[in-house]
This record gives structure tokens, C-alpha cells and sequence, in this order.
């Protein structure tokens, strides 16, 4: 019995060591770095231009999406753009260039071009950039959704996913390098329709 004790003691006794290492590693998110940048994470309000903006001490930042426009479409997907605005209220600083991470529309898989058009910002001061955002949902998605169905049928689309932010902070006189993972959970108007009728005419 002491014997089978024994085993059972060296059998479960480094799984749960691993496990204990494990865990923790699995809960970190995000690394402590991302390209040089040191990641900070912070309060950034995302909203579209349909919805209340945020009172003023709520988040640091407040970015306001704006309508979505079909820019191309072709048997290969649709590219679309989106325009975006963007006031900080606790400080100034430079942004470098933003990356996407898992983005989806309505659960879709769509990329988004790393953005590398640096632009500056002051505080308190709203700031548009410089460019849109540019999506695209490949023709493979597009037949995974139903085409009837995305582009004649839905009204809006939900888009989820992170931008990494990365950028020159500067507050109380000090300047930080950082990257800000910004969590997206909106809903658009379908650029499609807007596209279509124009098509139509």
C-alpha cells in the first residue's frame, strides 16, 4: 500500500509542479514589451459617432469612429476605410504607427493594415487622423457569411478585435515610450448599402 502510495506521490507531484508554472504564464496577457515599446495599459473610451460621447474625467482618451465607405470591390473581398478622431484629455504625445489584432466583422476574420501614418496630439485638443483605417474582408469570408445575407440584409456590423497604440506619451514633464492595447467592440452601419445605393443610383 506504501508502495502504490509512493508511486502515485512521484506521478502527481510533477504534474502539479507544472501545472503550478503553467498557470501563471497563461494568464498573462500580453508581454511586457512589444517592439521596443513598454506596454501601459489605460482608460481609452472608443465610441462611433452615433453614441454619447463620455464625460470628460471619465477615460484619458476618447477615440470617435466614423462611418465606414467602400473603397473597393472586386471578386477578391471588399475593402473599406473608416475614419477616426481622437482627443486625450491627461496629456500629449506622438503616436508611431498602430497594429490590429484579430479583428472580425460579425465573427468574420478580416485584416486591417498595420497604420503608419504618424500623427501628433495635445491635450485636450481633437486631433483627426491623418488617414483611415483600411479593412479588408476577403471573398472567402464573404461566401462563409452569405452574401444576400451581409450585404443586402444587415443594417450594421459588429467589429471586434485590439489596436496596439505606439507612441510618445508625454506627462508632468516626462516622456514614456509605450505601446496601449485599446480593446474594439462596436457596431457600424453596413458600408454596403450605402455603396449599393450609390451604384444604383
Amino acid at each position: 500500500m506504501l508502495r502504490i502510495q509512493g508511486i502515485k506521490t512521484r506521478i502527481i507531484y510533477p504534474i502539479f509542479t507544472v501545472l503550478l508554472f503553467t498557470l501563471p504564464a497563461l494568464a498573462q496577457e500580453l508581454p511586457k514589451e512589444i517592439r521596443g515599446y513598454k506596454v501601459h495599459k489605460t482608460n481609452i473610451s472608443v465610441k462611433t459617432s452615433a453614441n454619447k460621447a463620455p464625460a470628460k474625467s471619465g477615460p484619458e482618451a476618447l477615440v470617435k469612429i466614423g462611418d465606414p465607405a467602400v473603397t473597393d470591390l472586386s471578386f477578391t473581398g471588399i475593402t473599406f476605410e473608416i475614419p477616426a478622431e481622437v482627443t486625450a484629455f491627461d496629456q500629449s504625445g506622438r503616436v508611431d504607427f498602430l497594429t490590429f489584432n484579430d479583428f472580425k466583422v460579425d465573427g468574420l476574420a478580416v485584416d486591417v493594415e498595420e497604420y503608419r501614418s504618424a500623427f501628433s496630439f495635445r491635450k485636450n485638443e481633437l486631433v483627426v487622423l491623418p488617414k483611415p483605417a483600411r479593412i479588408f474582408l476577403g471573398a472567402g469570408q464573404i461566401v462563409k457569411a452569405a452574401w444576400k445575407e451581409i450585404a443586402e440584409t444587415k443594417k450594421e456590423w459588429t467589429i471586434t478585435g485590439r489596436v496596439f497604440v505606439f507612441g510618445k506619451f508625454k506627462k508632468l514633464g516626462f516622456n514614456f515610450k509605450r505601446v496601449i492595447p485599446v480593446d474594439i467592440n462596436l457596431t457600424i452601419k453596413n458600408p454596403l448599402l450605402e455603396y449599393k445605393s450609390k451604384v444604383i443610383g
